[in-house]
């Protein structure tokens, strides 16, 4: 089985059972690879090594390899465009070692949250794809700036920049339309790093799940004091299909719109 997920900046990909590729390279990525179960018998630069379950590697770009696993085996890739992760470290010396131990466990748990996220995404939503998108290069970017792949965690900024409020009325004046993280953090003054962690740091939300309040929030208001069918109200409030509305608006409220508006009234 091969699960491929691919987003602007990265590729994720899991591959269980008997799998065998010939010798190739990615110009642009860097890529990491995981045995999470099994062992992975990869080639690289016509070197062989043996990888068991939780020993990994990083590859620049370029260079060539190739692996293959038996019918008891899994690994996660992860690849992620080299100017990405040039671009976090503009003044710095960039190049992450080669070989390292990972925790295999963790690192199935959290290919396996990503994935779902991912899943359950409409991908009209840029700003939700993105969200996901920078959880993951954020792990990368602590893997690539020397952290220990067995005991990587997410790192919170305690604090927020005075910019902030700027991006608070922003969002409050724009949530029905679609926003991305580079402008939201550009606003902030911020990278798109620290600018995730910090507005989550003071909102206790991510800002995907702080427009989705609002938009929920202004939905009730709707359904309360107006006639306005629920399928103009989905696509009023920036949903980009009723069906999306519906599903969240269920989720958070615990009842569908029209439950919602017959019960209340």
């Amino acid at each position: 089985m091969h699960m491929k997920i691919v987003l602007p900046q990265l590729e994720l990909h899991k591959i269980e059972s008997t799998f065998e590729n010939t010798p190739h390279e990615h110009d642009e990525q860097y890529q990491v690879t995981i045995p999470v179960q099994g062992t992975c018998f990869f080639t690289h630069e016509n070197k062989a090594v043996k990888l068991p379950a939780g020993e990994g590697l990083i590859l620049h770009p370029r260079d060539r390899h190739s692996f293959h696993i038996g019918h008891d085996a899994s690994v996660i890739i992860i690849r992620v465009k080299d100017q990405c992760m040039h671009d976090q470290y503009q003044d710095k010396r960039f190049d992450p070692a080669s070989r390292q131990s990972f925790d295999a466990v963790a690192w199935t748990m959290l290919f396996r949250q990503w994935t779902t996220g991912m899943l359950a995404l409409d991908h009209t939503e840029k700003l939700a794809v993105e969200e996901i998108e920078m959880q993951v290069l954020a792990y990368l970017q602590q893997l690539f700036q020397g952290g220990r792949a067995s005991d990587i965690a997410p790192r919170l900024e305690i604090g927020t920049d005075s910019h902030l409020t700027r991006v608070l009325e922003y969002i409050h004046a724009h949530y029905t339309e679609q926003m991305s993280i580079d402008l939201l953090a550009s606003l902030a003054k911020q990278s798109r790093f620290h600018f995730i962690r910090s507005f989550k740091s003071a909102t206790g939300q991510t800002p995907y799940q702080y427009v989705l309040l609002l938009r929920i929030g202004k939905a009730k208001e709707l359904l309360l004091r107006s006639a306005t069918t629920v399928t103009d109200i989905s696509f009023a409030l920036g949903f980009s299909s009723p069906s999306q509305f519906f599903r969240i608006f269920a989720k958070q409220v615990g009842a569908t719109p029209e439950q919602y508006r017959v019960k209340s009234r």
